[in-house]
């Protein structure tokens, strides 16, 4: 079984879309290859070596809480919806798919990283370099367990309301440490930055920060081959193995355990948590009815969807826990740039509504000249939602901490909000991610498509927007008013060119969205760009 299974994944990997698979893999080993080099000059004494420790854990971190940034997506390439109903006992079932679990991207490009690991020992002897080799595959097998198993709670977890309520606290948290947590670091090392003093000291860490990450369960694997690396007996080598070991296989059961569960529970039908109610005809200055009855489905719709609800939630709260970490710092000057931040989660966290709102499209497509008033509407929604708040929240964090940057941040705040405003629905139509339409979603575990290579698009994007009127400002002296100008004349020169040219797009492509929205297939959008070539 494990076999088959195992033939089953690698047919998968050989067959399905290599994309975002390989883009993974090279920025994963690009990364692990920095942690390797960074323990090659610890070794020869260039660098304090607890700061391969630092990465280490972050890298572990990873591993614990990246699950949580996709809480809605499942997470393993052999979907347990293809399994259920098959005449073998869950748990048999289970354990054998489990195994298929350790082939994959991130466990080879995590093998990579803890490669660090023989290079910090290698200088003792072999001995050092055999117990450091069984640290890495300890650790690895700890680290694989652990994504795996926080990946399967959530999927359980997201059934409920207070199961996403969850979910996008901890993905709120997840993407504030990961966003902001490197702030408090760099404030250490360059403590008067936002004076203008550049000043870096990298000196050591200090020892009780190095206990502290040894001591977490992503250390154990340092700790086990420094012990050995610096004679301290056989014993103190062997315990944190020994822990990495258990740690790892009791995950290891409780994955089983949840597949199990899942394998044994009947496929659930969509019913309705609340009756659907005619509601009041949102008015706004400025806009048609057409456009303002899109807005206000679209403002419905990101309140009542479980898929769209965990990312609105994280959306939210992020940015506001990213002004909680820097404001433990002394970089208090960087606060105002949650504004901006504020912007790319909403562009990131938008950017599938159109696939996510499934074989609905239907309306949309046979009604004549709503294209149009679609587009804008669901570009109205945004703005409301997470536009104002971005722009609020730079400029109410500019005036509380009159921060010298906070002309660079607010205008930042404009031109990223515009940017992610027009460009969300635009890249919704060229990299749809299509899953189980809504009207089959329960809950947002389901398979509800995977639009991480249009994030990683529009965040690359954005970006650049956010700091674009910072540099214009720089190079123009200065003034603060002169990069908020920048950031407004950015802002309309995107939200005057960019829309028309989704309109057009969701004209011509609309009906094969929609009949790729009903085969669940995005391959099917792809197929008439092909006949075409063919002709051609």
């Amino acid at each position: 079984m494990t076999g088959t299974l195992f033939a089953l994944k690698l047919r998968l990997f050989r067959n399905g879309p290599h994309n975002e698979r390989a883009f993974s893999l090279a920025a994963g080993l690009v990364l692990a290859a920095l942690v390797a080099a960074g323990s090659v000059a610890a070794s020869r004494g260039v660098i304090d070596e607890g700061w391969i420790a630092v990465a280490l854990t972050v890298w572990g971190g990873m591993w614990v809480f990246g699950p949580l940034a996709q809480p809605r997506h499942e997470p393993s390439v052999i979907s347990r919806e293809w399994l259920r109903g098959y005449p073998l006992p869950p748990w048999r079932l289970a354990r054998a798919l489990s195994w298929t679990e350790l082939l994959g991207v991130g466990p080879l490009i995590t093998l990579a990283c803890l490669s660090s690991l023989v290079i910090l020992a290698a200088p003792r002897d072999p001995a050092a370099v055999a117990s450091a080799v069984g640290a890495l595959v300890a650790q690895l097998y700890l680290l694989v367990w652990a994504g795996k198993t926080v990946a399967a709670l959530m999927a359980w977890l997201l059934q409920t309301r207070a199961g996403m309520t969850m979910a996008a606290t901890q993905t709120a948290i997840m993407l504030a440490v990961s966003f902001a947590g490197w702030v408090p670091i760099a404030a250490w090392l360059a403590p008067r930055l936002g004076e203008g003093d550049t000043t870096i000291t990298l000196g050591r860490l200090p020892a009780q920060v190095i206990d502290v990450l040894a001591a977490l369960p992503t250390g154990w694997g340092y700790r086990a081959a420094l012990a050995a690396r610096d004679g301290a007996g056989f014993g103190t080598a062997l315990l944190p193995l020994a822990a990495l070991l258990a740690a790892g296989a009791l995950l290891h059961l409780g994955w089983i355990a949840l597949t199990a569960r899942a394998l044994r529970r009947p496929p659930r039908r969509a019913a309705p948590q609340r009756p659907a109610v005619p509601g009041r005809p949102l008015s706004l200055p400025f806009i048609g009815p057409q456009v303002s009855a899109v807005v206000s489905r679209e403002l419905a719709t990101w309140l009542r969807d479980p898929a769209r609800g965990v990312e609105l939630r994280s959306a939210w709260l992020t940015p506001l826990l990213m002004a909680g970490i820097i404001a433990l710092t002394g970089w208090s000057w960087a606060l105002p740039f949650v504004g901006p931040s504020a912007a790319v989660f909403g562009g990131m966290v938008a950017i599938n509504t159109y696939a996510l709102d499934g074989t609905a499209l239907w309306q949309l497509v046979t009604t004549p000249g709503a294209a149009r008033a679609d587009v804008r509407g669901r570009m109205v929604a945004w703005a409301l939602l997470f536009g104002v708040p971005s722009l609020a929240l730079a400029a109410v964090l500019w005036a509380a901490t009159g921060s010298p940057a906070g002309g660079a941040a607010v205008g930042g705040a404009i031109a990223a909000a515009a940017a992610a405003c027009a460009l969300a629905p635009l890249l919704a139509l060229v990299m749809p991610a299509v899953g189980t339409d809504a009207r089959d979603r329960v809950y947002p575990g389901q398979q509800a498509g995977d639009p991480t290579g249009a994030q990683m698009t529009i965040f690359s994007l954005v970006l650049p927007a956010a700091f674009l009127p910072g540099v214009i400002g720089a190079v123009s002296g200065g003034s603060p008013w002169v990069t908020v100008l920048s950031g407004i004349l950015l802002a309309g020169t995107v939200l005057y060119a960019t829309p028309a040219l989704t309109v057009r797009l969701l004209q011509r492509r609309g009906t094969s969205l929609l009949d790729a929205m009903a085969a669940r297939d995005a391959a099917v959008l792809r197929a008439p760009a092909r006949r075409a070539e063919r002709q051609r």
